[in-house]
């Protein structure tokens, strides 16, 4: 990495920081703020004689400005989360809020003191408006239960606290600490205390302000964890089509048919005629080989999506993509991190099928009463329950385990929609398998997963593979993707690759290489580099790396 790079990338990190603080300075204030909203409401006694908006409106007005100053408060400290992702309607929201709450403090010349908070707070969200620049957000289920945690809290926080601060003058008793939980925990169960009798105008608004901020903290709690199921249940089921029917036109890659899982964020160009998948992992936005779209399309949601995770603060890689001389363009570094085997189906079957080893596999197994055959969806159910026990077994072997995110997992409604190749012995046991997924190469076929039972032959899964690529010619594939192999056997000459590679020697990293690359040889595959792209400063790789092992 050269000195200019190098320049760049920590002026990129100082950047970030600098940005950064400020939307802290921002999220502190608003949670500041709310929280001085509510102590205020709770610490301040309601006057005999209001003053100035007392002495111009009607008294029950002054409950409404008290319970306004109460709800300011609540939804600046409910905003405070929103603020700190830097979304831009929150952004919004806070500057409205803020502005009200100084408005709601002009009449209290005895309190000045108290314009001070939102005055504050409204001009740092003026300063920093350009740091919130977020439009779209993850709706995440665990976040909505937090912010219902939260809100809950909150409310009886404030009737705890409220009825332990009341006087003897106020209901005639005093109230310790635990009776405040109880009577608060009474009103928010609907039993409410109707053996309090108010004797002030205190008393009487301190339970009418209790029960509406427990209105407004069930509403912000519905809001909060309905939102992100709701989004759930409708929307991405329409997002997910919405990409099927885009990698049906331009897919290009083995890897799109695993770009529309569940298991994966989709994000949409504009026109929302591109997308592309990832998963935020430890802040780390970790995408699955290239954008889906025209090529026109693919450059401009690249940075688009630039912009977004730099919004979010995130780091981004994008794990096996093929576009590398676009993303150096863009300002990416790629790093080499194994190779893909792609096997030409004529080359196979006419001369590597032929030769010594492969044909001593064939006579071998079919002499012991070996066999190979295809099934195509729909199955019976006893089919799935066998290739089943198979994967059961296999996962059984030390070392093996399900991956995710560039491969699938065995369930059955995934299975029962694969073409399936079961070899079977010579008692008809099935002893392992491979299921057919599709490949959005031109004229390509590839296989996802590859299970066997323990202690088979030795030559099985050779004799399994030959047998299905043969199929596959037959039908009028031209190639096969036989998958990654694995960790890169040398690293590169750069230090951020002999970086990468030692982080990725010691974390076993997608698959056990060495095993895998020699099973692949065998098919004399034609080996295609694959990379990890990633933005941003090189001491981030390590996290990156973390983040790819999190989604595997």
């Amino acid at each position: 990495m050269d000195i200019a790079s190098h320049r760049k990338d920590t002026l990129r990190d100082i950047d970030y920081f600098e940005r950064e603080q400020p939307v802290w300075a921002v999220t502190a204030a608003i949670l500041v703020n709310g929280l001085a909203n509510i102590l205020q409401v709770l610490l301040t006694r309601i006057p005999q004689t209001p003053e100035l908006f007392g002495m111009l409106l009607p008294f029950g007005l002054l409950h409404v400005n008290r319970s306004l100053s109460l709800l300011i408060g609540f939804m600046l400290i409910y905003l405070a989360l929103r603020l700190h992702q830097r979304h831009r309607v929150a952004w919004w929201i806070a500057l409205s809020a803020s502005a009200l709450s100084l408005v709601t403090h002009f009449g209290q010349y005895h309190l000045w003191y108290t314009v001070v908070s939102p005055a504050v707070t409204l001009s740092l969200l003026i300063v920093f408006r350009r740091r919130f620049t977020v439009t779209t957000q993850q709706r995440s289920i665990l976040q909505g239960v937090v912010l219902v945690g939260v809100c809950t809290g909150v409310a009886l926080l404030y009737g705890t606290i409220g009825f332990f601060l009341l006087d003897t003058r106020d209901f005639g008793r005093d109230f310790t600490l635990l009776q405040a939980l109880w009577r608060t925990l009474r009103e928010f169960s609907l039993l409410g205390n109707a053996d309090l009798v108010p004797l002030t105008k205190h008393a009487e608004f301190f339970p009418r302000s209790l029960r509406f901020l427990g209105l407004l903290a069930a509403l912000f709690a519905a809001y909060s964890l309905f939102r992100p199921v709701v989004y759930r249940i409708v929307s991405v089921p329409a997002e997910h089509a919405q990409a099927q029917r885009i990698v049906e036109a331009w897919g290009r890659s083995p890897y799109d048919y695993f770009k529309v899982w569940k298991d994966k964020t989709l994000y949409f160009s504009d026109n929302q005629d591109a997308f592309i998948s990832f998963r935020n992992v430890m802040g780390t936005a970790v995408c699955l080989g290239d954008p889906v779209g025209t090529e026109e399309d693919v450059e401009q949601i690249l940075k688009s999506f630039i912009r977004y995770c730099t919004d979010n603060g995130w780091a981004l890689a994008l794990l096996m993509p093929e576009l590398i001389p676009l993303y150096r363009t863009l300002g990416f570094t790629a790093v080499k991190i194994g190779d893909g085997a792609v096997v030409d189906l004529e080359h196979f079957c006419e001369k590597t099928a032929n030769k010594k080893y492969f044909r001593y596999v064939r006579r071998k197994l079919e002499g012991d009463g070996y066999t190979l055959k295809r099934y195509a969806p729909p199955y019976e159910a006893d089919l799935i329950d066998v290739v089943g026990a198979v994967s059961r077994e296999w996962l059984d072997i030390p070392g093996h385990r399900e991956f995710g995110f560039i491969q699938g997992s065995f369930e059955r409604h995934y299975v029962a929609k694969t073409t399936l190749y079961i070899l079977r012995d010579g008692t008809g046991k099935a002893i392992a398998f491979a299921n057919e997924v599709p490949s959005y190469r031109k004229g390509e076929a590839t296989v996802d997963m590859m299970r066997h039972r323990k202690d088979i032959h030795w030559g099985a899964m050779d004799y399994l593979f030959q047998g299905m690529m043969r199929m596959l010619r037959d039908e009028g594939k031209r190639t096969f993707y036989l998958g990654m192999a694995g960790v890169v056997e040398k690293p590169q000459k750069g230090f951020t690759d002999k970086a990468f590679y030692q982080l990725t020697k010691r974390l076993d990293w997608v698959v056990h290489s060495r095993g895998v690359r020699q099973f692949k040889q065998k098919f004399e595959p034609i080996w295609e580099d694959r990379h990890l792209v990633y933005y941003g400063n090189p001491l981030s790789l390590a996290k990156i790396a973390l983040a790819v092992m999190r989604v595997l």
